[in-house]
């Protein structure tokens, strides 16, 4: 039997509380579990929440700025889109064409190692993101993409840790249209994906585990299943040449809907229980990018595959985790 999310069936659950004597909050506590997600529907205004604000290299880039906002659902809810940015430092770049010249030589000269674990091992990571990344390593914060959302740079991290070490990736495909999941004037849908590769041999792949938090956008959010994670893929997203589109987009952007699902506080520390995740889904290079930041630095990234959850246009906020026993070489 199939789980389905459908506003419906929130909005029978609501009516049935308060027909039983239940008060505003029960029926707020109910239409927002997280097993459930909860819908909004629109797009909401956002401010600046990256470190870029302009290109100064006087190259030719298509730069989109990261913008944030707060969306609120029927319930009273509220939820940052397409997602909350921590404020930590962000991770120096291999590539940036920018704020930077394009290639950066002497990128590693720049690098400083975040200590996890005074005894544990130093490891060098390089992360390429579209749009955006954050690295946790043993629970803790390391480093975040500077640029946000375009042009597309790649990263270079470095860490002390010791063994496990429980790698977390909080990869968000980034919007122009805040809380509907489409960008630029031509109201497309994008598509994200994230790669990274480290020193002591772990790549991502298909052994890592994802879940999505933020889904977007839905013309009918009861698409989306909860039988086997959050899955998307019975929902409609059409990858055409020229922009990948949404029925909802199409008719009227207004009417699209997003679905929110919170995420725990303790996701990226090794001691979280990710059984309920799925296995990430690879996907080839040519599926994510085509741009310098990645095609000019792919021999970093070695034998790593880009990876995302089961549905590469519709989910924007996904969660991936990994956990290394011992050195993976």
């Amino acid at each position: 039997m199939r789980t389905t999310i459908g506003i419906g069936l929130v909005l029978a659950l609501m009516v049935a509380l308060l027909e039983l004597g239940g008060v505003p909050g029960e029926v707020a506590a109910v239409a927002s579990q997280p097993q459930r997600g909860t819908v909004t529907t629109g797009e909401v205004s956002g401010t600046n929440c990256g470190v870029v604000a302009a290109c100064t290299s006087g190259l030719k880039v298509n730069f989109n700025q990261q913008t944030c906002g707060t969306v609120t659902a029927a319930d009273g809810s509220r939820w940052a889109v397409p997602a909350a940015v921590h404020a930590g430092p962000a991770a120096v770049d291999v590539y940036n064409d920018c704020t930077g010249p394009g290639d950066i030589p002497d990128y590693m000269s720049q690098v400083k190692t975040v200590v996890v674990d005074p005894d544990g091992v130093e490891v060098t990571g390089h992360v390429f993101a579209d749009n955006y990344y954050e690295l946790y390593v043993n629970g803790t914060f390391i480093a975040k993409d500077g640029m946000g959302m375009t042009p597309f740079n790649s990263t270079v991290v470095r860490f002390r840790a010791k063994y496990p070490i429980t790698y977390a990736i909080k990869a968000v495909d980034w919007e122009t249209h805040l809380g509907i999941g489409l960008e630029y004037d031509r109201y497309n849908v994008g598509d994200g994906g994230v790669i990274a590769h480290f020193s002591d041999g772990t790549i991502t792949g298909p052994q890592w585990k994802v879940e999505t938090f933020y889904i977007a956008p839905l013309g009918d959010p009861g698409c989306v299943t909860t039988t086997s994670g959050h899955d998307s893929t019975a929902c409609q997203a059409e990858k055409r040449q020229g922009g990948n589109k949404a029925p909802c987009g199409l008719a009227d952007p207004k009417t699209c809907s997003a679905l929110h699902f919170a995420i725990p506080g303790n996701w990226a520390a090794p001691g979280f229980n990710d059984a309920s995740w799925v296995r990430a889904t690879v996907y080839p290079a040519s599926d994510v990018t085509a741009t310098p930041g990645y095609v000019r630095h792919a021999k970093l990234f070695g034998p790593a595959e880009f990876i995302w959850t089961r549905n590469l246009l519709l989910d924007n906020v996904v969660l991936a985790r990994h956990t290394v026993p011992a050195p993976a070489r």
